[in-house]
């Protein structure tokens, strides 16, 4: 007998404590995780070895914004969260109505807020 497969979740954050939260939270509601990465060029890297199913992006990531990692996701309608303590009135326009939970995050919302794109 053939298990389902868990999606997968990549997790780009560079704080660590916020980045082991996540990624616990993840594994706890049933999610396979790829990551955390706190580099958007080690995520980008990882989009390009691997298919996931979502992702959860910190906006500022070391300096760097994480815009280019949310284009590769748009490129392959992968769904992604925003998580920053950005508004979306800082977004680029192409990002503006994406989902985005401010920090710190409740990660039963950011559960369920996954679960809904992930559905649809």
């Amino acid at each position: 007998m053939e298990t389902a497969r868990r999606p997968l979740v990549l997790i780009v954050e560079d704080e660590w404590l916020i980045a082991d939260q996540i990624e616990q939270a993840m594994s706890a509601a049933g999610y396979d995780v790829l990551g955390p990465v706190g580099r958007v060029r080690a995520a980008l890297a990882l989009l390009a070895a691997s298919h996931v199913d979502a992702a959860l992006l910190d906006i500022n990531v070391h300096g760097e914004r994480s815009f280019a990692v949310a284009e590769k996701l748009v490129e392959a309608a992968t769904p992604f969260i925003f998580l920053s303590g950005y508004s979306n009135v800082e977004l680029p326009e192409a990002f503006s109505r994406r989902p985005l939970m401010q920090k710190p995050v409740d990660v039963t919302r950011l559960c369920l807020c996954l679960q809904s794109l992930l559905s649809v």
